[in-house]
């Protein structure tokens, strides 16, 4: 029996600058593997780092939308709706709860997860954020994932393999994965927002509770103005603990399906975002690349994005009284 599925991604306006690269990189490995593309569009402006340049990225992201919906005819495009009778419809529809914040206690995304699988009224749903690289460019890919979720009721997410396969059918700095079954195949106890294919029958009888972060994250809402939920991720996994669900990542047949997560945010990253985008698809990565989620220093030079980090927790910790 064939199921629904489709591809839904989150767009916000400061996505912009590398979602002009990626999207399409995302649709020409997706799109003919789903019966829907459903691209979510967030108008509602985060604080912080989440809402720089939001006027002007808002145009230029619709335009870059709508070029695409010229080229797949399968795209509905949908801004987020934030009336009182839809969010009610949803948080009912995946909390035991009539209310969910708009935002996390950092300010980012919260509700338009959700708004978007709602939005999508599949059987399964592909969810990936709009910064997600992929590689192996399997076309089978979906359909292997769809089977596994059919098949095993303590199953809810598919996702595909975190980094090239390593030849040692490892994964590195993943300290919750067990492999399983075939090479290049791991189980997991929790999820991530980033890409997941989602089984969305699970949500029928079993709600998702609803909860604030730790103390510290409390206060860092408080102080920021943010609502003071912790994030998706956490309460989707919170969630798969108590009803003993699992989530499994693999490779699956052939060159197979994995994936890549930028960790940063540079003008270096920008610059050679195409020339990373054309490595993925075409599996020329160095091999330290192998087995890890995350582009490496050897793909994109992250020190200058590290060192301003590092510099950010020195005046933090110096601000509290803690420096040294």
């Amino acid at each position: 029996m064939r199921y629904h599925c489709s591809l839904q991604i989150n767009l916000a306006p400061n996505d912009y600058p590398h979602a002009v690269y990626i999207l399409p990189h995302q649709l020409k490995t997706l799109s003919g593997q789903v019966d829907r593309i459903v691209l979510i569009i967030d108008t509602h402006r985060s604080k912080g780092r989440f809402g720089e340049n939001w006027e002007g990225n808002l145009t230029l992201i619709k335009g870059l939308v709508n070029r695409l919906a010229l080229e797949y005819n399968n795209i509905s495009i949908i801004e987020v709706d934030y009336s009182k009778p839809v969010s009610k419809t949803i948080a009912e529809s995946f909390f035991n709860a009539g209310y969910i914040p708009k935002k996390d206690y950092r300010g980012g995304p919260f509700y338009a997860y959700f708004f978007g699988l709602y939005s999508c009224d599949s059987d399964y749903v592909l969810h990936l954020d709009s910064d997600m690289l992929l590689g192996g460019m399997s076309q089978s890919w979906v359909q292997e994932a769809i089977d596994q979720l059919y098949q095993d009721d303590s199953l809810i997410i598919c996702s595909p393999l975190p980094g090239p396969p390593h030849p040692e059918g490892i994964l590195i700095g993943q300290p919750g994965a067990t492999a399983v079954g075939d090479r290049y195949k791991f189980q997991f106890s929790q999820m991530s927002t980033r890409i997941f294919l989602l089984k969305m029958k699970t949500f029928e009888k079993n709600k998702i509770t609803l909860k604030r972060p730790p103390f510290d994250k409390l206060m860092r809402a408080f102080l920021k103005g943010n609502p003071a939920f912790s994030l998706p991720e956490v309460l989707i996994s919170d969630f798969m603990i108590i009803n003993h669900l699992k989530r499994i990542d693999f490779l699956g047949s052939g060159m197979g399906l994995w994936s890549l997560h930028p960790p940063f945010r540079t003008l270096s990253f920008y610059k050679n975002l195409p020339s990373i985008i054309n490595d993925v698809e075409h599996n020329t990565l160095p091999s330290k690349q192998n087995g890890f989620y995350d582009l490496v220093d050897e793909v994109c030079d992250w020190t200058e994005a590290r060192e301003k980090l590092k510099a950010n927790r020195w005046w933090k910790r110096l601000l509290n009284g803690r420096s040294r």
